[in-house]
Parts: C-alpha cells; sequence; structure tokens
C-alpha cells in the first residue's frame, strides 16, 4: 500500500514538472507551484526528488521514454518527424524534454540527440532504396539539418511565438501537415541527375 502512494505521488510530482518545465522553462519553474498542482507537500517532492535539477532530468528522461516507445506509422523520415510533432502536441513531458534540452543543453539527456539515431537510419534506408541514376536533390545531412528544423519548428509553431501565415496560433494538425508538405519536397529526388545543383 504504502509502496503504490509513494509510486502515486511520484507520478503526480512528474505530471505536474513536466506541465510546469514546458510553461515555464527551467528558470521559471517553482517547486513549490509543482508541489501544489501535485496535491502534495514541498517535503514529499523533496523527498522523491532531491532537487529542481533532479525532477527537470526525470521530466527529461520520462519524455525520451515516451519519444522512443512512440511508433511512426510511416517508416520512413518523414514518419518520423511527423510521430516527434505530434508528440509535442500531445505530451506535456515530450515538450518539456524539448524545452529543457534547448535551456540546459549542458544537462544529460538531449531530447533532440535522443531520436538523432533513429533519424539517420531512416534516411540511410531511404537513400538506400533511391534507383541508381536518380539524383537526391539534398544529401543527408542537409536532409537531417532540415528534420531538427522541422520540429523544433514545430516546437515554436504551437506555442504560437511565431504566427502562421501572419495569424494566429496555428492549429497542431495544420502545423503537421506544412511539416508533411515541406519534407515531401525537400526529400525528392531528381530523375535527371544533370538538372540538380551540386550540393
Amino acid at each position: 500500500m504504502r509502496q503504490e502512494r509513494a509510486r502515486q505521488t511520484r507520478r503526480a510530482l512528474l505530471c505536474a514538472a513536466a506541465t510546469e518545465f514546458d510553461l515555464y522553462g527551467y528558470e521559471g519553474t517553482s517547486l513549490a507551484r509543482i508541489s501544489r498542482s501535485a496535491g502534495v507537500t514541498l517535503g514529499a517532492l523533496t523527498f522523491h526528488f532531491a532537487s529542481k535539477a533532479a525532477l527537470a532530468d526525470a521530466v527529461r528522461a520520462e519524455g525520451a521514454a515516451l519519444t522512443g516507445d512512440g511508433r511512426a506509422p510511416d517508416p520512413g523520415a518523414g514518419g518520423l518527424i511527423d510521430l516527434l510533432a505530434r508528440l509535442l502536441d500531445e505530451e506535456p513531458s515530450v515538450r518539456a524534454a524539448a524545452r529543457l534540452s534547448w535551456e540546459r543543453p549542458e544537462s544529460a539527456g538531449n531530447w533532440y540527440t535522443a531520436w538523432g539515431p533513429e533519424l539517420r537510419d531512416r534516411l540511410a534506408r531511404e537513400r538506400s532504396a533511391v534507383p541508381a541514376g536518380v539524383a537526391p536533390v539534398l544529401d543527408e545531412v542537409d536532409l537531417e539539418t532540415l528534420a531538427h528544423c522541422l520540429v523544433a519548428g514545430s516546437a515554436v509553431l504551437r506555442r504560437g511565438i511565431v504566427p502562421l501565415g501572419g495569424g494566429g496560433p496555428a492549429a497542431p494538425e495544420e502545423i503537421r501537415r506544412r511539416l508533411r508538405r515541406l519534407w515531401r519536397h525537400a526529400a525528392a529526388t531528381d530523375p535527371d541527375p544533370s538538372s540538380t545543383p551540386p550540393v
């Protein structure tokens, strides 16, 4: 019984902390607000997490685990980008992990590098499937760079920091639709290699 209550308390703290780190970032996060939101005392919080940094690390680990558990229906790099954008829309711990990764890159568990190997594997598989004589418009490093920019950009657009098309914040599905379209154009191949400018 006591172990189950401790597990529930830890879970409530992680959920509250994910929302807090997502909304306010590391510096703006208050342990007192987290404990109030979780419905526990500050003492209970510090029993489970000795410091704000330890709590941030646990939230980042949870966001990375959720990201790793996600399965993109499309096995290509575009499917991974779509999955990551969807997780950023739907999961506070993933958003918090992403934000903490840009705010505290020196800490363990950078969310962006956690999915880099999977992205590179998918890009290599796609590139190996391109028929001979068909030239890629962009090389794999360009595509990897673009994928990181698209995922980071989706987080910025989701927050409404940059309004899409001059209006207010875009709906999550609209952002993902545009990301898919941009990726399809960028990952295109040119059947006439002589028409492709050098990269």
